[in-house]
């Protein structure tokens, strides 16, 4: 069973749109179920050891109306609305679920006014750091402690349930691990005569070498930010996330600087894109490359992404007829821990204000570990990580070629779990200007490290203060 890093499990969240929330009293929390599947849950009722979904009656005999929101895309919405409507049939004149689907257009924006509003789905979509930025005490969600007894917690690792607590309370159950990895196509790796994919960033020098006789605009690996190539290094150098529990900053301008001076190396030799590459073939913003035109037509040979995205990028190259897989995770010299980063996918809460919490814990418990919901939902929101779950989708083969991967990476990988706030966009935009300005000549590296450094010592000043850390 995979083991959970405690670190970057820290109370914190990044800003959004500016709104005063005002915290509700919220009921004491309860140890979670996290035993083997089969287990009893808090009111002693016994957890379905295959995930199948406990009835709840309710008592009034009314039906009990929940609304159910998320974001996505066509075959998102597709099989959402498929598990809604298979619930719905299964629960007819008892519960009744109404699905809201949206974009991925101003989700912050959205979610914050409805919140602030009261007018939230009773089953809400929540991204990592709307956790503990709508709850810092455990009272902005219902507590799902009070559900133990209907939704199967005992699918899921106790360690990776920590990323939907705040103040002790069960806030949110988070979907699955994104897990950040290189993913390579092995076709035209075999196409340059490479048959073993390197494991190391200077082999990665070895191969751009072989792919730019042919292409000397070719790169190894795209990284849609430079900052997730960074941190890579730094983990890897330091053996810590940025953040700290507390939220204090692990890495120095010393760090920072040698962070640069890494990525701007391994560019200049074609293993890492550079700044002026993107822009010019994908443009200015961190994007999934799936449907770019140099990605699928061999320009690019991997991409150091979320394995969240690992779907797209194979279906890609397999209507080209080239084969994506996970590669071996490279290593920098004299690394002092040789794994990766790690975040929960998403999360599912239910609204403090909802009037029928019992019957949106089943509905949760449909979708998220029932066999039949989960194969209904499908792998569109990435991978899972109920054990019911994946078993269903095993079963379904939805969980094959470089998914199946995806899955067995992540189960072994070491990992260094984020904080809420590492995707706070002043962090990522200070990471990016500045890289930008030195790759460009505009700062030597001893600059654009110190304004990274500044920018962020100044954001995590406020969100130290603004949650109390």
């Amino acid at each position: 069973m995979k083991k959970w890093s405690k670190a970057g499990i820290v109370c914190a969240a990044v800003l959004a749109a500016s709104m005063a929330m005002t915290a509700c009293g919220g009921k004491t929390a309860e140890t979670g179920n996290t035993g083997e599947a089969g287990s009893t849950g808090a009111a002693g009722t016994e957890m379905a050891a295959d995930g199948k979904t406990p009835e709840v009656s309710k008592a009034s005999g009314e039906t009990a109306k929940l609304s159910f929101s998320w974001w996505g895309n066509d075959d998102r919405h597709q099989a959402t609305q498929n598990a809604i409507d298979a619930f719905n049939a299964a629960h007819a004149g008892a519960i009744e679920v109404t699905g809201e689907p949206s974009g991925f257009g101003n989700l912050e924006e959205t979610f914050a006014t409805r919140y602030a509003g009261g007018t939230a789905a009773d089953v809400m979509t929540v991204n990592y750091p709307w956790v503990i930025q709508y709850s810092p005490n455990g009272e902005g969600f219902y507590d799902l402690d009070q559900v133990k007894d209907i939704f199967d917690f005992s699918q899921y690792d106790e360690g990776f349930l920590e990323f939907g607590k705040t103040g002790g309370k069960m806030q949110a159950v988070p979907y699955g691990q994104n897990t950040l990895g290189l993913y390579v196509n092995k076709s035209a790796f075999d196409r340059a005569g490479i048959t073993e994919l390197p494991t190391t960033f200077e082999e990665y020098k070895k191969a751009a070498e072989i792919f730019t006789r042919q292409d000397p605009n070719a790169y190894m690996i795209v990284s849609p930010t430079f900052r997730f190539a960074a941190v890579y290094y730094l983990q890897q150098k330091t053996g810590k996330g940025e953040f700290a529990e507390d939220l204090s900053m692990n890495y120095t301008v010393d760090d920072y600087k040698e962070a640069l001076l890494w990525y701007k190396d391994l560019a200049d030799a074609h293993v890492f894109c550079s700044r002026k590459d993107y822009i010019e073939n994908v443009g200015n913003e961190p994007v999934s490359i799936a449907q770019n035109a140099k990605y699928i037509n061999g320009g690019y040979a991997g991409v150091l992404e979320w394995t969240g995205g690992i779907a797209s990028n194979a279906k890609t190259l397999e209507d080209k007829g080239d084969e994506l897989v996970v590669a071996p995770l490279p290593v920098i010299d004299g690394a002092v821990f040789e794994g990766t980063m790690a975040k929960p996918s998403l999360l599912f809460a239910i609204s403090r204000d909802s009037k029928n919490p019992k019957e949106a814990a089943e509905f949760l418990q449909y979708i998220l570990n029932d066999p039949e919901g989960t194969k209904l939902m499908g792998s569109t929101r990435g991978m899972v990580a109920s054990r019911a779950a994946k078993a269903s989708l095993e079963a379904d083969g939805q969980i094959t070629g470089a998914v199946k991967q995806a899955y067995d990476f992540t189960d072994v990988a070491k990992v260094i779990n984020n904080s809420p706030i590492f995707e706070n966009a002043v962090f990522t935009n200070s990471y990016e200007s500045n890289y930008e300005k030195f790759e460009f000549g505009k700062s030597t590296a001893e600059e654009a490290a110190q304004a990274i450094f500044d920018a962020t010592s100044e954001q995590v000043a406020k969100l130290k203060q603004d949650y109390g850390k």
